[in-house]
């Protein structure tokens, strides 16, 4: 066998192997893209409003989506009061005598921002809650009770 057709062997070989390569590659690629966006995992605590708000119909989701972005300047005012009262409580955690009853109240304080925070999702998913027609609320309980049953382990 001569050097030229030795080597047009090895040509097609890694032709042929190259060719398999790529069409698994395209093969993995389409088999992604047919698959869709990546499914959300449920939220895990399971007396959460985000919970709440998941068993929800897609299109009530987004308006609450859209409600609390529009009401972003309410939650940053909240991040950034909370900013300030974690530097406070730095502060109140190093100062001499130690003064406890500092460390409560601005731990009181933390707290009633978080609620605050949790009221606005709160009054969110209550009125998109009140908007369900009946077929959507039977839906809505339909995937509350699916998402409540226990998961299965193997122990």
């Amino acid at each position: 066998m001569s050097e030229k057709s030795k080597s047009r062997k090895w040509v097609k070989i890694l032709l042929v192997v190259s060719l398999g390569i790529n069409l698994a590659v395209a093969g993995l690629i389409i088999g992604a893209a047919l698959q869709g966006p990546a499914k959300q995992d449920r939220p895990k605590n399971r007396d959460a409003i985000a919970f709440l708000s998941y068993a929800l119909p897609k299109e009530h989701r987004r308006e609450i989506r859209r409600e609390l972005i529009d009401r972003r300047e309410d939650f940053q005012a909240n991040r950034q009061a909370l900013h300030g009262l974690r530097i406070e409580m730095i502060e109140a955690l190093e100062q001499e005598p130690f003064e406890i009853e500092k460390v409560e109240d601005l731990l009181e304080q933390q707290r009633n921002y978080f609620l605050s925070m949790g009221e606005l999702a709160h009054d969110a998913l209550l009125r998109r809650i009140e908007q369900l027609t009946p077929e959507e609320r039977a839906a809505y309980i339909r995937s509350l009770r699916r998402d409540s049953q226990p998961e299965n382990r193997n122990n």
